[in-house]
């Protein structure tokens, strides 16, 4: 137990709770909301808007939920919010349909939803040591993502067919639990005043901004396999079976790192944790467009615990030892707004163009996005060293 956490009650297990019930949420959501999307008579285009949408527009309401967190120095209070929030607007789903009504209550959906993660981001790197005791609570996030994919496949498997309503039940009992995570929560405060104006303050920072662009990239670059590795494998011939078990490899390895991450933190700190992101993004998405052979793709997706869990975790401990405790959650509200949304958003509008055109050749742009991303690396590591000297 770290020392932040030795005067907060089981604070590791609240925070490894929250984050199993809120990836709960996502693991239903991610791989089964097309499911939703279609049986609302969405075509395949309008799914590919609507998911890139709104994904984009997180970006523009996450960083004002932290500033207000930030303003208030109480970070629970708003999470708790955003988990019922959520909840409140989910139920909508049962009555919705056709593209525009969907795409309001999806966007509105993703703003308020975008907005619990940061929040438990703060809380956690507050009250667990960034560098040894967070992957370690981090990690039941990716495990309960595993969980729920499974679950969730397994029961639209048994019904023969899988009704919308169905999807947003599923959803929505994940959701209850996230409210019962947030609720767990500690309520660690910043201590220290914000400046007048957070967003703006975080931002002059020329390293943070380094920081996000490499972020964005690396993310950003994971959209045609997020997008479209499935269909291209199917169209390759593997069987189902295996390509799932692709992706649980992935997770797996992301789990693996997680956990045993302080050792290769202590050797490379955030900053070169972020560039072996990016170098591992180049070799994995060049992988992925020259071959489809199984046992190749296999230890692409090992690639996975670096891609995602390197990238992560750099962000998350760079945060925590650069930003003032009173602005750090406008930071994560950046850098989830930025990587996850606006990043990962553009990336997926995008990829739909690019796989239709070149297929599998796709990938040859990821690999140079994540490319830019290791300039980024470079450049921020010669900044730190301009400001030593």
């Amino acid at each position: 137990m770290s020392a932040r956490s030795a005067s907060i009650p089981y604070a590791a297990p609240r925070i490894s709770a929250f984050y199993a019930a809120y990836f709960l949420v996502a693991g239903v959501a991610l791989p089964f909301w097309p499911l939703f999307l279609q049986a609302r008579g969405l075509s395949v285009t309008e799914i590919g808007l609507m998911l890139g949408l709104t994904l984009m527009l997180r970006a523009a309401v996450g960083p004002f939920i932290g500033r207000f967190a930030d303003r208030r120095d109480s970070t629970r209070g708003p999470l708790v919010a955003c988990a019922f929030t959520v909840l409140l607007v989910t139920v909508a789903f049962y009555w919705t349909w056709g593209f525009w009504p969907i795409f309001a209550v999806s966007t509105v959906f993703t703003l308020v939803y975008a907005g619990v993660l940061p929040l438990g981001e703060t809380i956690a790197l507050r009250t667990v040591s960034p560098e040894s005791g967070y992957g370690r609570v981090r990690l039941w996030g990716s495990v309960s993502y595993l969980v729920a994919a499974a679950v969730g496949g397994a029961v639209l498997e048994v019904v023969a067919v899988p009704s919308a309503d169905l999807i947003v039940t599923m959803i929505l009992v994940c959701i209850v639990l996230m409210i019962g995570g947030s609720f767990a929560m500690p309520d660690k405060r910043g201590g220290d005043a914000p400046p007048a104006a957070p967003i703006l303050s975080v931002l002059s920072d020329r390293r943070f901004r380094l920081m996000l662009l490499a972020t964005t990239a690396i993310h950003g670059a994971h959209a045609v396999f997020y997008g479209f590795s499935t269909l291209h494998w199917l169209s390759a011939g593997i069987t189902e079976w295996v390509i799932g078990m692709l992706w649980a490899g992935g997770v797996i390895a992301e789990v693996i790192l997680f956990a045993w991450n302080a050792p290769l933190l202590r050797r490379i700190g955030p900053v070169g944790l972020l560039g072996v992101a990016a170098l591992a993004g180049v070799v994995r998405w060049a992988v992925l467009a020259l071959t489809t052979e199984v046992w190749a793709l296999a230890l692409a997706q090992c690639l996975h615990a670096f891609t995602f869990g390197a990238m992560h975790l750099g962000a998350m401990v760079f945060i925590a030892r650069t930003v003032p405790a009173g602005s750090s959650n406008t930071a994560q509200a950046l850098f989830a707004a930025l990587t996850n949304g606006l990043g990962l958003g553009a990336g997926l509008l995008i990829a739909g163009l690019l796989y239709a055109a070149w297929g599998a050749g796709a990938y040859w742009v990821c690999a140079g996005v994540s490319g830019l991303g290791f300039i980024a690396v470079l450049a921020m590591r010669t900044g730190a060293e301009r400001g030593a000297a």
